[in-house]
């Protein structure tokens, strides 16, 4: 039976070693409480960029703040992180320290391509054992200005303390192709990174915060698999070291099990760890009622939109 704990904290922006230490203080946290699986939200390292430039300004105000953009992309990419490379050498050394499997977001290098980044997720076995990454497939909104897409190796899962753990980024969890895809790969826990929402979107359309919980019911009940959120958290005024208007994230994490049952959570505005036992035997529990990726499958109707057959990972 998996102990699983979900980690909300706020970024060291652009210190990865900074980021690091928390990493590890927060594993030993939770392995303390006897957690066997720790994830850690979208883009922990270096933090999530916040920028949303006028690429053409057209006042000396303007034209400042894209020189200052300019810069602090430059130190963004300065900070992401070769996959695989020290920076998972490190958290393997937090894994195998603590026994525990960690899932960790991360801005990544492209290996040959100058400037290119992702934003991946990277999985590491309990005995410090990199298991791979997982490239977000679909950039939203200004996400697109700065990180590529990744393909189709990035549908797949991973073995992690003897469970099938898949993991989607931000608003894959909305793409019903993605987390289809995820689901015929047979994933029992399922591992959403979100940078979380915030105040001014939760203002907009009253109900952002709630649509995180609700898509991690949905999954559950859909797949039958334990779903693990965990997003960021930041101070309610906006880091002034941060461009853009007030990104600041509220939280929204927690541990939703089979049959669409909060088991953890921890509170909104709040760094946290909240730690539940998983018992994977539930998951056949529900699929006796309804199984859509085994009895109930109609692939002979519905064809999936990938080959569902798990891939090497490219490094």
């Amino acid at each position: 039976m998996p102990r699983i704990a979900t980690v909300q904290l706020e970024p060291s922006y652009m210190d990865p070693a900074a980021g690091l230490e928390r990493i590890r203080r927060f594993t030993a946290d939770a392995a303390a409480d006897g957690a066997e699986l720790v994830v850690f939200p979208e883009l922990l390292v270096p933090g999530y960029p916040r920028y949303v430039p006028d690429p053409f300004p057209h006042t000396e105000e303007g034209r400042q703040a894209w020189s200052d953009i300019q810069r602090y992309h430059r130190a963004y990419l300065e900070h992401s992180q070769q996959l695989p490379g020290p920076f998972t050498q490190q958290l393997g050394e937090i894994a195998r320290t603590h026994g525990c499997a960690l899932i960790v977001g991360v801005s990544e290098l492209h290996p040959t391509r100058r400037a290119c980044i992702y934003n991946s997720a990277v999985a590491i076995d309990r005995d410090g054992t990199y298991r791979g990454k997982r490239r977000k497939l679909v950039a939203v909104m200004h996400e697109r200005l700065y990180f590529t897409r990744g393909g189709r190796e990035d549908l797949r899962t991973f073995e992690l303390g003897g469970a099938n753990v898949g993991i989607a980024i931000c608003f894959e969890n909305h793409h019903p192709q993605i987390r289809r895809a995820l689901g015929e790969l047979g994933e029992e826990i399922h591992c959403a990174l979100w940078t979380g929402p915030t105040p001014r979107a939760v203002a907009a359309d009253g109900g952002r915060h709630e649509q995180h919980r609700e898509i991690a019911v949905a999954h559950a009940l859909d797949t039958g698999a334990f779903v693990v959120t965990s997003s960021q958290v930041t101070d309610r005024e906006p880091d002034g070291g941060q461009y853009g208007s007030n990104w600041a994230h509220s939280g929204g994490s927690y541990i939703v099990d089979p049959l669409g049952r909060t088991l953890a959570s921890v509170p909104d505005w709040e760094e946290g760890i909240a730690i539940a036992d998983c018992d994977l035997a539930q998951i056949d529990v529900g699929r006796l009622v309804w199984n859509p990726f085994g009895d109930d499958l109609r692939d002979d109707l519905f064809a999936s939109p990938f080959d569902a057959a798990p891939l090497d990972a490219d490094g």
